[in-house]
């Protein structure tokens, strides 16, 4: 895998030409109704529409099954650290003194790893049709100070990247030898060749990503000009008022009616 791999897809589809304040409005939405929810079925609808809308805007499934590869760690150890510390619930599975699993906890778990998916992926709808050029000025547009602004996108930006240079450096040591045997500690000592190596090309990519910076007069004590201004067209005010209307619809069956707060029914 390159160190270079970005989230972001270029395209006109839709969704690339929908304007990145109505794309933070509905990442911030989504974001709060599943962390209200604790559905299962719910999660793996959000999931589904994210995936949906994903193929619709030209990300190939190749780029999506990558993030799902870096994702998958994470899920696999929320799904399965979420049944030993929550062990209320029935069927009781296995009861061990201390150690008590049940299948409510199994699936508590598994609604857990998914909500994170479904978070992770409403976020990647964001960034992978958002140019970094438009999350800066988005974020400047909010009243953000542009330096804020520009740290944030390339702390987004570069979270990725990171990720592929430290798979890209791991392949690139056991192709020469390095072995990443066994379990727990010493598999953690076989990877510090790996962090070793990888913090030393995060110091070079940063050394030069301040070249570029200075290079392009960043934080020049001078009135900034935009190239490309970033306007609200008339169908962005119709889908973020769209968005905010269902949301508020939502809000408001989950607050009063419980809806989505049971793990397997939806009321």
């Amino acid at each position: 895998m390159s160190a270079t791999f970005d989230v972001y897809v270029p395209g006109r589809s839709w969704l690339h030409e929908t304007d990145p304040r109505v794309k933070m409005a509905y990442v911030a939405l989504v974001t709060i109704l599943l962390l209200l929810w604790f559905n299962l079925p719910l999660f793996v609808l959000v999931l589904l529409l994210t995936h949906v809308a994903l193929l619709g805007a030209g990300i190939p499934w190749r780029r999506i099954a990558t993030l799902w590869r870096a994702l998958l760690p994470f899920l696999i150890l929320i799904a399965a650290l979420w049944p030993v510390f929550a062990p209320q619930g029935t069927p009781v599975l296995v009861d061990l003194g201390p150690l008590r699993i049940t299948g409510e906890g199994l699936l508590g778990g598994l609604a857990t790893a998914l909500r994170f998916a479904a978070i992770s992926f409403s976020f990647i709808i964001w960034l992978a049709t958002t140019d970094q050029r438009e999350l800066v000025r988005s974020f400047v547009r909010l009243g953000m100070p542009f330096k804020l602004g520009m740290s944030l996108t390339i702390g987004l930006r570069f979270i990725p990247t990171f990720l592929a240079l430290f798979q890209s450096v791991s392949e690139a040591q056991q192709s020469r030898g390095l072995v990443l045997e066994g379990r727990g500690f010493s598999r953690a000592r076989a990877t510090i060749p790996i962090l070793i190596a990888s913090l030393v090309t995060a110091l070079r990519m940063s050394e030069q990503l301040g070249w570029t910076l200075e290079a392009r007069a960043f934080g020049a004590p001078t009135r900034r000009t935009t190239l490309y201004d970033l306007h609200m067209r008339t169908q962005d005010w119709l889908l973020l008022v769209t968005l905010i209307a269902l949301f508020a619809l939502l809000l408001a069956l989950t607050l009063q009616l419980g809806f989505g707060r049971s793990l397997l029914r939806l009321w």
